[in-house]
C-alpha cells in the first residue's frame, strides 16, 4: 500500500503528480457549489441586523463582534466564491486555495458543521502541494512533489469514514435506524411550512420505509449497511481488483447522504467522492 510507503520513506514515494491537480479541480467544484447555494434563498441577506443568525451571534459573541461579522459578511462570501472559481481554473491556485480556505474557516463562526471542517482541511492539502498545476494542464510526471499533500488528503478521507463508523457504532439512536426515520419524516411533516423547499422524498420511498416498527426494521438494516460500507469503502479504495466496486458503491452512498439534505450536503459530497482519486498512487 503506498500510503505506508510513503509514511516509511519519508514521503518520498513517487506519486502520479496530476493525481493532486484533479483533485483540485473538483475540490474546487465541490466548494463552488457550496459557495453558491449557501446564496439561494436570500442567502446574501443572511447575517443582515435583526435577522436570526445576527441575533445569535449577539448572543454568543457580544453586539460589537456580531457587528463586524454581518458588515464583512458580504465582502467574504463574494472572494471566496470567486477564489473557488479561480482554483477550478488554476489562477494562481495556492493563493486562491487559501482565499477558499479562509472562507470556509469564516462560515465556521456562524454555522458550525463537520462537513465544512472537512472540506476546509482538504482544501489546506492543496497548500503544502508542490506541483498543482496551471490552468487546465496538467503534469504527466511521477514524482514526490505532491507525496506529502496528497498522503493528508487521503489520511482525512480515512479518518471522516472510520471516526464517523466510530460515532455511529456509540450511538444507539443510530443503530436502531430511528435517527433516520425521525430525521426523514420529520422533515416530511414540515416541508410545507418551510418559506422555500428544502426537502424532497419520493413518496414510495416514504411508504416503504415509514415510521411503522416494520419501517424501523428496514431503517435498521440501512443504518447498518451504511456502517459496514463506510467501513471498507476506504480499504477497498486501494485494491485495484475492489477499486470500480468502491466507486460506484460510494456514490450511491453519498447520493443518498444527499437526497437527505441535498443544499446543505451536496457540496460535501462532492468534495468526498473527489478524494476517491488520491487513493491511487
Amino acid at each position: 500500500m503506498w500510503l505506508l510507503d510513503a509514511l516509511t520513506s519519508g514521503f518520498s514515494t513517487p506519486t502520479s503528480e496530476n493525481r493532486l491537480q484533479y483533485f483540485r479541480i473538483l475540490i474546487g467544484v465541490a466548494c463552488f457549489v457550496k459557495f453558491a447555494l449557501a446564496l439561494l434563498h436570500r442567502g446574501w441577506f443572511r447575517l443582515e441586523r435583526g435577522g436570526y443568525t445576527h441575533y445569535a451571534l449577539k448572543h454568543r459573541m457580544g453586539e460589537e463582534q456580531a457587528d463586524l461579522i454581518s458588515t464583512t459578511y458580504r465582502p467574504v462570501v463574494a472572494i471566496r466564491l470567486l477564489a473557488s472559481v479561480a482554483v477550478i481554473c488554476g489562477v494562481e491556485p495556492k493563493i486562491s486555495a487559501l482565499l477558499v480556505l479562509c472562507g470556509l474557516f469564516y462560515e465556521l463562526i456562524y454555522e458550525y458543521r463537520y462537513n465544512t471542517i472537512y472540506m476546509a482541511l482538504m482544501v489546506a492539502c492543496l497548500l503544502p502541494a508542490g506541483n498543482l498545476g496551471t490552468g487546465f494542464s496538467f503534469s504527466d510526471r511521477i514524482s514526490s512533489t505532491n507525496t506529502w499533500a496528497q498522503f493528508l488528503a487521503v489520511l482525512i478521507t480515512l479518518d471522516l469514514y472510520w471516526n464517523g463508523v466510530w460515532l455511529k457504532v456509540r450511538s444507539p439512536h443510530f443503530m436502531s435506524g430511528l435517527l433516520l426515520a425521525q430525521y426523514v419524516h420529520g422533515a416530511e411533516e414540515v416541508k410545507d411550512r418551510l418559506p422555500y423547499r428544502e426537502f424532497f422524498y419520493p413518496r414510495p420511498a416514504l411508504k416503504a420505509l415509514d415510521d411503522s416498527p416494520a419501517g424501523i426494521k428496514k431503517w435498521r438494516l440501512a443504518a447498518q449497511a451504511t456502517i459496514v460500507l463506510e467501513a471498507v469503502i476506504p480499504i477497498a479504495l486501494f485494491l485495484p481488483q475492489a477499486r470500480p466496486w468502491a466507486i460506484s458503491i460510494g456514490l450511491l452512498l453519498h447520493t443518498g447522504f444527499a437526497l437527505l439534505k441535498p443544499r446543505g450536503i451536496i457540496g460535501f459530497s462532492i468534495a468526498t467522492l473527489a478524494s476517491y482519486i488520491l487513493f491511487v498512487p
